[in-house]
Formats: structure tokens, C-alpha cells, sequence
């Protein structure tokens, strides 16, 4: 190629960098400026919801508060009728009480945090511990203080109408009294401020805001009442209330849109009622994008017009320059030829003639850089001499060319003895040749690069170990002309390898011992279990026999208060016969020997339902069973986790309204987890590794029957099987178990 072309397409080439990187410096900035700006436009409105939702609070809270003393004058009015019946709000005549305090609804609440007595038949035997439980702490907190407690005005719970609260705790402590006072100005003079008008003004100076919703915390939408929840709607709602009270972020590649759950917290230690609101802010990221692609079209026009202008700079400046350059080109064709000595002509131009003197400068430091690498080149053969490891040269019959001092004297050879031509392979004992050469041949092949372990032989016939370390030899052109290494003597690291083999030796026979050790002590002690509870049996069935022939001979001369006591010790002989009966299988359970198989559960499932549902025939109960994978299982244990969990799912779904329970399986990060699912009443997380234990139970015997040992059970059982088992719920929601089995034949 032409130099005067070559130079051109240099300087075109250096054009296009310098004017493409600017284009591009200024596409980030403007990329830059614009997300900045719609950043900022998204944080501003954020700002602007959450201070101005916080004046609309504070307003709505001083009209709220105008109506305190009418109700506590209200309360004085309750509280002397409470007074008068010693504390017995069922001689209170609530309804008279209502028109003499001006048509307030009152409410009587127990210590259980469940309404009581109200002149709302509705809200009678509303539980607060199971759909308002922080409403239910706030009730105690206040119990066993004295004084009035107004609350803000909320939507109750049983029609939805805007009402005010307020709360004084009885004299006596044993109750709380509520007052609720609706007003039809409520609907009116509330709805002066309202939060709505505030999301309508960040719509207008936000385009990028699409969808804005309200909701309170008992999940209604603000002014959208036909809004419907989704599942997704759901599901964040319940983190944000219940596990993590802080604004979350969540991004729909596929709409192209990002959601933003804003946390709105007004809550107030004065009041009961908690009017935080949680807005659910949907960002058009679509519109963003636009914006992006025509920044990006506009500066792709400008790059290709600074790509022609840039052609055309080149092809003048090109011709300007080419004519000195290829003068200079022919000087340093000659020099690169060998001929150090030869001198640069000089050229026009400041440039190119300071750029001759420098390639002068250059030539006259290249020759002294050669006679540096000839005094580094003896530098380095005297190290190689010194080094305590022996480095070797051979050629590619194996032939040893070089060896150094340590080398040789490791081998117990005279640097005489070199000069008969000694082969790499003498040196090593004759066992290990065969396998030493096919080494060697490739390394110099280039199939082999790391070490050898191999045999040596000195001179005088003893052996030791070492390592071999080497490579190929080559010249510039490839040619291989043998190779080059290193030998370690390794004797010492031998000795230590051996040391360590006898010390795992005695550590893998102390674990031995050890393991036997423990397995023998839990097997006595599932014996010892089992022993014990089987020998509880007798007398206690002897107890139970005689109990029960005291009760029906003695029937006619026991009075109420004895007859009380003896089914008290029946009722007690029947619950230890429970605890014998569960101690006997978990005993069971340990001791017992798997036999696994491949099954499938669903079948032995359905027989399991059925026998429940015909122990409950006047219960209405939807069970369902999905598809459920084979599983490799013992059957009869399979069969007893599956008759506990449905067991205790049937159990604590008895106070549920429509009790439903699902049965299934689901995957999860490649493997299989069975659950069993209710809609009951639930339990708190924290209790979620105690309810395992043996014995121990969250509820009281008369409420629920049962000898804390099926859980254990069940965790035996999955433990056995080398599965784990964890369970997920919330109180007043019901409870899933889910449980895994591991292994295969």
C-alpha cells in the first residue's frame, strides 16, 4: 500500500476517533442529564406526596380532635352506669344509654380484646387478637392505666361508615369502654382535604407517572372503591405491613414500567388507629426510552456528517505530509536492515525534522540497550550457576548439554563427567525411563507442561526422589531444538507426606470410635424410652379401670363437686394415655428400619382424607389433593407424616367459617417440596422451630385436644428420610408445613 494512503487512513482514522469520542462524550452527558432529570422529576414527586399527605393528616387530625370533649363527657355519662351495676356490663342498658349520650354507639371490650356488649349486634363477638392484632396490643397497653383515649376518624369495620373512636379504661380495670360516634358532616367537611388531589397535581407536572393508587392499611383503595387487588398487589402489601415498613421498588421489564410502593407512615403513638397510607406509584419507563432513542438518532446523523467531513480532511493533509514521511521510511528501512551506522537525512519541516533527530537518539539507544542485554546475559548465566535447585539443558535425543553446579552435585557427578555425554535418562532409576521418555517427547510436542515425579540415581547407585520441571527449547523460528528444566530433591517432603498419612490414619479410626460411641447411646436411649412408656401403661390402665368403676358404682352418692373430680382424673388418665401413645411412636419412629421405595403418595393421601372426614362427619370441609410426584419413601412413615399434618390441619381449622386445606407440591431450586396447607388459625413465626419440639404446644388442652408429639413426629420422620421440614404462617390466616425427602436407591 501507498505510504501517502497509509498516512491518510492514519489520520482519518485519528479524526474519527477524536470527533466520535466528543459526539459520544456529549450523548452520555445529554443520556446523563435527561435520567438525571427524570430521576430528580420522580424523587420531587415522591417528596411532594409524602409532605403534602402529612399536612392533609395534620388537619384532618385537628378536626378529628374537636370532637374529644363531647365524648368524654360522653364517656362520664357510660362510666357511672358501669359503676352502678358493680361492674357487670350485662345490667348495663346500652340502648338507653345511647340516646342519653346522643346517639353514640358504645362498646364494651373483655381483657381477650373481643367485643363483648355492644348496642352493634353486628360488631358482637368481633375478636381484635385475630383481624386487628396491633389494635389488641394498643387495648392492653391502655388497660391498666385510667383516663380518656380519643382515636381518629377511620371507616368501621362492619359497614364501612366514617366514625370516631374514643376508649376509657374501666375503674376496675376488667374492661375497656368504646365510644363511636358517626356524623353526617364526616362525609362532608373531611372530604374538603382530600389525597387524592394530591396525586392529580403530581400527575400534571410528572409525565412520567402513569397509574397512582391509595391504599389504607386494612387494604382499600383511596378513592378508587372498584379498584381489585392482585395477587402481586397482595403479596407486597403483606411485606410492607407486616415485615418491613419501608418504601419498595419493583421493575416490570415486560410492560416496561417500574412500580414504586411509597410508605406514607402517619402513625401516631396517641391514637389506636394506624393512617398510614401506601401509595403504589407506576412509572412509564417506555416514555423514557423514547426520549433515549431519539437523543441516540440524533447524534448517529451528526457521526456519520463528521465521518465524510473527515474523509475529505485526510485525503489534503495526507498529500501535504507523505513525501518527507517516505524520506524517512527509506532511512529507517536501512537501519532495520542492521546498519546501526547509517545516518538520517534530514527533511523539511519542524515535525519531521525534530522526528529524524529523535530517530537518531533512538538508534544511538538501541545499541547501548544491546550491550546492557549482553551484560544482563551474563548476569543470568551466574545466577543460573548459584541456584541451590540443578537446572538442566538437553537436546532432543536427551542428551544433558548444560547442567549447573547444583545439579551436578546432586547427583554426585564432576562437571568432567558431563563431557561423555550423559543422557537425562542415566540419572533416573531404570523402572521410571520407559515413563520419563514418553515425558519428555511430550514436552517437546507441546503436550505436557507440568512436572514428573520420578526416581533419581546418582552416580555412586543410590536413589532418592525428585521432581522434574521442563520445557521445550525452541529458536525464533519454532524449530524445537530439545528442552530445558529444573530437578528439586523432594526426600524431605516425602518423609512429611508419610507423617501426615499415619496422622489421618489415627484420626479416621478416633472418629470411628467416637461415631459407634454415639450411635450406641441413642439407641439405649430409644429403648430406654420405650421401655419407660410402655411400662406406664399397665398401671395407668389399671388407674383408668378402677376410676371408671368408682364412677358408675358410685354414681347415686357422689355429689356434683366428687363426680367433678373423678372425670377430672379420667380426663387426665386419657391425656397421659396420649403422651404414653405419641412417646411409643416417636420411640418407634427412631428405631424402626426404613424401607424405601419409589411410591406414589397421592393414592395413600385420599385414604387419609377419607378416615379424617369420617371422624368429623358434621364438619363442611374442602380438601383438595394436586399432583404430587413419586418419591422414594418408606410408606407406612409416609403415611403416618401425612395422617399428623392433615390431622392437625382438620383440627385447627374447627373455629374457621369455611375450613379448606391443600395438599401439593411444588419445585424449588431443582428439587421437590411436599406442603400441606390450611386456612385456620395460624401461629406467630416466632414459634415456628418450637412447635418441633416434643411437648410442646401453643395452645391450652381444653382448646384444642392433642400430646404435643405429632410435629415431632413428623420431623422425625423427614429427618430420617434426610429431608428438612419448615413451616410458614400467620396468626388468623392459617398455616403451610412444607417438608422435603431426600435421597435415592
Amino acid at each position: 500500500m501507498p505510504f501517502k494512503h497509509l498516512l491518510a487512513g492514519i489520520i482519518f482514522i485519528i479524526v474519527i476517533i477524536l470527533l466520535l469520542t466528543g459526539i459520544w462524550i456529549n450523548y452520555e452527558n445529554s443520556k446523563h442529564n435527561l435520567e438525571t432529570n427524570a430521576a430528580r422529576l420522580r424523587d420531587m414527586t415522591e417528596s411532594y406526596i409524602d409532605n403534602s399527605f402529612q399536612l392533609i393528616d395534620a388537619g384532618l387530625k385537628l378536626y378529628d380532635n374537636a370532637y374529644n370533649n363531647q365524648m368524654e363527657q360522653a364517656f362520664s355519662v357510660v362510666m357511672a352506669d358501669y359503676n352502678r351495676t358493680g361492674g357487670d356490663p350485662s345490667r348495663m342498658d346500652l340502648e338507653t344509654l345511647k340516646s342519653v349520650i346522643g346517639g353514640l354507639d358504645i362498646y364494651v371490650i373483655n381483657d381477650r380484646c373481643v367485643i363483648e356488649y355492644s348496642t352493634v349486634p353486628a360488631d358482637v363477638g368481633l375478636d381484635f387478637a385475630v383481624i386487628y392484632p396491633d389494635f389488641c396490643t394498643y387495648l392492653h397497653e391502655i388497660r391498666n392505666t385510667s383516663g380518656f383515649y380519643p382515636d381518629r376518624v377511620v371507616k368501621d369495620w362492619s359497614s364501612g361508615t366514617l366514625t370516631k373512636y374514643s376508649y376509657m379504661p374501666t375503674s376496675d380495670h376488667t374492661y375497656i369502654l368504646e365510644l363511636g360516634l358517626k356524623a353526617e358532616q364526616f362525609e362532608g367537611e373531611r372530604r374538603e382535604l382530600t389525597y387524592t388531589s394530591v396525586v392529580d397535581q403530581v400527575r400534571e407536572f410528572n409525565p412520567y407517572l402513569g397509574e397512582a393508587i391509595l391504599f389504607q392499611k386494612q387494604k382499600r383503595a383511596i378513592g378508587n372503591p372498584s379498584y381489585i387487588l392482585t395477587t402481586e398487589d397482595h403479596t407486597i402489601l403483606d411485606y410492607i405491613l407486616w415485615e418491613n415498613r419501608t418504601s419498595q421498588e419493583v421493575r416490570d421489564n415486560e410492560k416496561k414500567r417500574t412500580i414504586f410502593w411509597q410508605v406514607i407512615d402517619m402513625r401516631d403513638s396517641r391514637y389506636a388507629s394506624d393512617m398510614s397510607i401506601f401509595a403504589k406509584l407506576t412509572y412509564n419507563d417506555e416514555l423514557l426510552t423514547s426520549q433515549l432513542n431519539q437523543l441516540a438518532l440524533m447524534h448517529a446523523v451528526v457521526a456519520l456528517l463528521v465521518i465524510v467531513s473527515a474523509g475529505f480532511l485526510a485525503i489534503l493533509v495526507s498529500r501535504k505530509l507523505s513525501r518527507p514521511i517516505e524520506q524517512l521510511v527509506e532511512d529507517v528501512d536501512t537501519i532495520a536492515g542492521g546498519d546501526l551506522d547509517h545516518k538520517v537525512r534530514p527533511v523539511s519541516g519542524y515535525e519531521l525534522s525534530n522526528l529524524a533527530e529523535k530517530i537518531q537518539f533512538m538508534i544511538e539507544k538501541l545499541k547501548e540497550q544491546i550491550r546492557e542485554c549482553e551484560i544482563k546475559e551474563k548476569r543470568f548465566t551466574d545466577l543460573v550457576q548459584h541456584l541451590p535447585q540443578g537446572v538442566f539443558e538437553a537436546d532432543s535425543a536427551g542428551t544433558i548439554m548444560y547442567a549447573n553446579p547444583a545439579a551436578v552435585d546432586l547427583f554426585g557427578y564432576t562437571p568432567e563427567d558431563l563431557k561423555e555425554k550423559i543422557n537425562i535418562l542415566d540419572v533416573l532409576v531404570p523402572e521410571d525411563r520407559f515413563r520419563a521418555q514418553e515425558n519428555f517427547k511430550a514436552v517437546i510436542h507441546g503436550d505436557k507442561t507440568e512436572g514428573g515425579e520420578y526416581t533419581g540415581l546418582r552416580k555412586d547407585g543410590s536413589s532418592f526422589p525428585i521432581l522434574i520441571y521442563n520445557t521445550a527449547r525452541k529458536v525464533d523460528g519454532g524449530t524445537v531444538l530439545g528442552s530445558r528444566g529444573t530437578i528439586i530433591d523432594i526426600s524431605r517432603l516425602k518423609d512429611i507426606e508419610r507423617e501426615i498419612r499415619q496422622l489421618n490414619i489415627d484420626l479416621e479410626r478416633r472418629v470411628a470410635h467416637r461415631t459407634m460411641e454415639l450411635e450406641q447411646a441413642t439407641s439405649e436411649m430409644e429403648a430406654f424410652t420405650y421401655s419407660v412408656s410402655h411400662d406406664l401403661r399397665a398401671p395407668l390402665r389399671s388407674i383408668e379401670g378402677y376410676s371408671f368403676i368408682l364412677q358408675e358404682s358410685s354414681k347415686s352418692r357422689l355429689d356434683a363437686k366428687e363426680q367433678h373430680y373423678i372425670d377430672v382424673v379420667r380426663k387426665n388418665i386419657a391425656l397421659m394415655d396420649n403422651l404414653i401413645n405419641g412417646l411409643l411412636s416417636l420411640s418407634r419412629i427412631g428405631r424402626q428400619d426404613l424401607s424405601r421405595e419409589w411410591i406414589d403418595p397421592k393414592p395413600h393421601i385420599i385414604e387419609v382424607v377419607a378416615e379424617m372426614l369420617e371422624q368429623v362427619p358434621d364438619r363442611h370441609i374442602e380438601i383438595s389433593v394436586g399432583d404430587l410426584p413419586q418419591c422414594y419413601a418408606d410408606t407406612v412413615m409416609l403415611r403416618q407424616l401425612y395422617v399428623n399434618l392433615i390431622g392437625n390441619a382438620v383440627k385447627f381449622t374447627r373455629d374457621t367459617s369455611k375450613p379448606r386445606i391443600e395438599i401439593g407440591a411444588l419445585e424449588r431450586e431443582a428439587e421437590t417440596v411436599y406442603y400441606v396447607q390450611d386456612n385456620g388459625i395460624g401461629f406467630e413465626m416466632k414459634y415456628a422451630d418450637q412447635i418441633f419440639r416434643p411437648f410442646q404446644r401453643l395452645h391450652k388442652p381444653d382448646e384444642f385436644e392433642g400430646s404435643g408429639i405429632g410435629l415431632t413426629i413428623v420431623e422425625r420422620i423427614v429427618r430420617r428420610h434426610g429431608g428438612k421440614i419448615w413451616a410458614e404462617s400467620e396468626p388468623g390466616k392459617g398455616a403451610t408445613f412444607y417438608f422435603t425427602l431426600n435421597g435415592s436407591p
